[in-house]
C-alpha cells in the first residue's frame, strides 16, 4: 500500500494502534510476566545451588535475552501509544535506562573484547553482576507499574500491609532453604523462624548468622531486615510513583496516607522521597563511620570484609534488627571494648526507633525554614511526644539499669563510667534492637523486669521498631493522671488529645497484654522444661521485634518457635492494624443508647 502523505500514513498507525492496542499490551503483559519469573528462578538456581560451565553459559544468555526483550516492548508500546511524546515524558527514566541497555548491548558487538586484560573468570563475574544490575532495575520498573493497581485492589491498606509481610517471610524462608545459603543445610522450621525475624526486623536466631550462613545467606539477611524494616509497600509505592508518574490520584494518595500513618493534608510521594533520602543517607554515613573504624581492624581478612561488617550493622541497627555478623553480638572482642563503634551503633538504633514522620518534622529543609521564618511555627504535637517520651525512657531506664545491675552483668566491667555507657547502650537497644554489649543471661530478675517494660514499650510510631509504641505509653501515662486527678479531658500543650486516641491506645495494650499471655500460655506447654521468666522475656521480645535472649530460643523445638514467630509477626504488623485487618468494618448508628452507671476498680 502506498502513501500518498506522511499524513495518511500516521492515520492508517493511529487507526491500527486503536483497534490491536488492548491485545498488544496484553500479549506484551504476558510476555513480560513469563520472562521475568523465568529469568528470576534461572538466577535463583545460579545462586542457590552449584552450577556448572554449561549451565552457567545459558543463565547469562537468559539474563542477556530478557534484557533485549525489555528494550523491544518499550519501543513496542511506545509505537502502540497514541501520545508517544507523553509516554517518553511519562516514562524517562526507563527511556534512559533502555538507551543504556541499548549502548550495552552495541558495546558488546563493537569493542574488542578480546586483550588478555578482559579474559579470566573474576571478569565475567562483574561483568554478569553489571548485567543482572540492569536486569533487577527493568523488573522492579514492571513491578512499579502492576503496583500502581493496589489501589484498585478492593483490600485495605491494613489488610495489604499483613499481606506483604506474608510474602515477603515466604520468599525470605524459600531463599534461605536453598543449599548455597547455608554452610550445613537448614530445617524449614530454622528457614521460617529467620526470614520472620528478619523480616519482621526482629534479631531472635535460633542459628548462628556469622557460622551457620553463608556470604550469600547474610546478604539474604540483610536485605530482608531492609524490606522488612522500611514495609515492602513503602517500596512499592515509592517505586510505583517514581517510575510511572502516577503520583496524582487521590485513590492512591489516601492507600499511600494510610500506609504511612499520616494526616490527610500531606503530600504522600513527597513524604516517601524524604523517608527513602533519609534512609540512604543516614545508613550510608553509619556504614562510612564504622567502616573508618574498622578498616585497619586485624578481626578482618580483608577490606571487603570490613566494608560489609559495616553495611550489614549498620542496616541491622537503623532498621532496629539485632542481627550481628558475631556469635557473641557486640560482645565479642571485636567491638565489646570500642566506645566508637558501638556509639554509631546506638544513635542508628535511636534515629530508627525515632519514627520517618518525626525524623522528617525535625529535619526536613522545608520545615527548618518554616521554623525559621515564623517563630509561632514549632515541630509537630506528636514530634514533641516522640522526643520528650524517648528521652525520659532512656534516662530513667538507664539510672535503674545502672543501679540494679551494678554488682550482677555489669559486676565485670572495668570502670564506673564503663558501667554507665553499657548502661545506656543496653536500655537504647532493649527498646528495639537485640543489640546487646553484656550477657542477657546474667542480668538480675529486677534487670530483666525493667528491660522487659522497655521491650514492650518500644520504638516510636513510623518507625522500624516495635513495641505499643512511646506515645501510646505517654497516652497512657496521662489518661492515668487525669484520671485521679478528676479530669474529665487529656491535654497537652494546650491542646486536647481525642479520645478516638485514648481509646486505640488502651486498646493497643489490652491486646498487646492479651497475646503476650496467649504466647506465654502457648510455651509454657510446648516448653515445660524452660524457666517461666524466660518465656515471659522471650515473648516480650518476640512481640515488641526487640530480640534480646535468654539464650533459651535455641533449645526450643519447632512449636514453640512458631509461636515466637507469629508473635514476632503480629509485633511487627500492629496488634490494631492485625485487627482492623481481619475484621470487618460496620457503620456506627447516628442514634444511641442512655448513659447507664456502675462500680469499676
Amino acid at each position: 500500500m502506498e502513501y500518498k502523505t506522511v499524513g495518511d500514513f500516521r492515520l492508517k498507525l493511529d487507526l491500527h494502534v486503536v483497534k490491536y492496542q488492548k491485545i498488544v499490551i496484553l500479549l506484551l503483559n504476558i510476555a513480560s510476566v513469563t520472562i521475568s519469573f523465568t529469568t528470576i528462578g534461572a538466577l535463583i538456581y545460579y545462586y542457590g545451588f552449584q552450577v556448572d560451565i554449561t549451565v552457567k553459559s545459558l543463565i547469562h544468555k537468559a539474563v542477556n535475552y530478557s534484557l533485549l526483550f525489555y528494550i523491544a516492548k518499550y519501543f513496542i508500546l511506545m509505537l502502540y501509544s497514541l501520545q508517544r511524546k507523553n509516554y517518553i515524558k511519562g516514562s524517562f527514566v526507563e527511556f534512559i535506562i533502555i538507551l543504556l541497555l541499548i549502548l550495552h548491548f552495541i558495546s558488546l558487538a563493537v569493542l574488542p573484547f578480546s586483550f588478555d586484560f578482559f579474559k579470566g573468570e573474576r571478569f565475567e563475574d562483574l561483568y554478569f553482576l553489571f548485567v543482572q544490575i540492569y536486569f533487577f532495575v527493568m523488573v522492579i520498573i514492571e513491578l512499579s507499574k502492576a503496583s500502581t493497581k493496589l489501589g484498585n485492589l478492593h483490600i485495605s491498606p491494613p489488610g495489604l500491609m499483613l499481606l506483604s509481610f506474608l510474602v515477603l517471610i515466604a520468599i525470605g524462608t524459600g531463599l534461605l532453604l536453598l543449599p548455597e545459603m547455608t554452610t550445613q543445610g537448614i530445617t524449614f522450621i530454622n528457614a521460617l523462624f529467620t526470614s520472620t525475624s528478619a523480616s519482621c526486623v526482629t534479631g531472635l536466631s535460633v542459628l548462628s548468622t556469622a557460622h551457620d550462613f553463608t556470604f550469600k545467606g547474610q546478604i539474604i539477611i540483610m536485605l530482608l531486615v531492609q524490606l522488612g524494616g522500611m514495609s515492602i509497600l513503602t517500596f512499592a509505592t515509592f517505586f510505583s510513583a517514581f517510575f510511572s508518574g502516577n503520583k496524582t490520584g487521590l485513590r492512591y494518595q489516601h492507600l499511600v496516607r494510610d500506609l504511612l500513618a499520616t494526616d490527610k493534608g500531606t503530600d504522600s510521594f513527597r513524604l516517601l522521597k524524604s523517608i527513602f533520602a533519609a534512609t540512604i543517607l543516614i545508613e550510608t554515613m553509619g556504614c562510612i563511620l564504622l567502616f573508618v573504624c574498622w578498616q585497619g581492624n586485624d578481626a578482618f581478612d580483608s577490606t571487603g570484609d570490613a566494608f560489609f561488617c559495616s553495611l550489614f550493622h549498620t542496616i541491622t541497627a537503623f532498621n532496629s534488627a539485632g542481627f550481628s555478623l558475631w556469635d557473641d553480638n557486640l560482645m565479642d572482642m571485636t567491638i565489646h571494648n570500642s566506645y566508637f563503634p558501638q556509639t554509631i551503633i546506638m544513635l542508628l538504633v535511636l534515629i530508627g526507633g525515632i519514627g520517618f514522620l518525626a525524623l522528617t518534622d525535625l529535619f526536613s529543609p522545608k520545615y527548618i525554614k518554616l521554623r525559621r521564618q515564623y517563630k509561632w511555627k514549632k515541630i509537630m504535637p506528636g514530634t514533641q511526644i516522640v522526643l520528650i517520651t524517648t528521652f525520659w525512657i532512656i534516662v530513667a531506664g538507664t539510672l535503674i539499669f545502672f543501679t540494679t545491675e551494678y554488682n550482677h552483668s555489669l559486676a565485670n566491667s572495668n570502670s564506673v563510667f564503663d558501667k554507665f555507657f553499657r548502661s545506656l547502650f543496653q536500655v537504647v537497644a532493649s527498646r528495639t534492637a537485640g543489640f546487646n554489649t553484656i550477657d542477657v543471661s546474667t542480668i538480675a530478675i529486677p534487670g530483666l523486669l525493667i528491660t522487659m517494660l522497655l521491650m514492650f514499650i518500644g520504638a516510636s510510631p513510623g518507625s522500624t521498631g516495635g513495641g505499643i509504641k512511646t506515645t501510646t505509653f505517654f497516652v497512657l501515662i496521662k489518661s492515668v493522671i487525669g484520671t485521679i486527678k478528676g479530669k474529665k479531658r487529656i491535654e497537652f500543650n494546650k491542646r486536647t488529645i481525642p479520645f478516638d486516641i485514648v481509646d486505640k491506645s488502651y486498646s493497643i495494650v489490652i491486646m498487646s497484654v492479651i497475646l503476650i499471655f496467649i504466647s506465654c500460655f502457648a510455651l509454657a506447654i510446648f516448653e515445660p522444661r524452660v524457666a517461666f521468666l524466660d518465656i515471659i522475656f522471650e515473648s516480650v521480645s518476640a512481640f515488641s521485634t526487640s530480640g534480646l535472649s535468654t539464650g533459651c530460643i535455641t533449645d526450643f523445638g519447632w512449636q514453640g518457635k512458631l509461636v515466637l514467630a507469629l508473635n514476632m509477626y503480629i509485633g511487627r504488623i500492629g496488634t490494631l492494624t492485625m485487627a482492623f485487618a481481619l475484621s470487618k468494618r460496620i457503620k456506627e448508628s447516628p442514634h444511641y443508647y442512655p448513659d447507664t452507671y456502675f462500680m469499676v476498680g
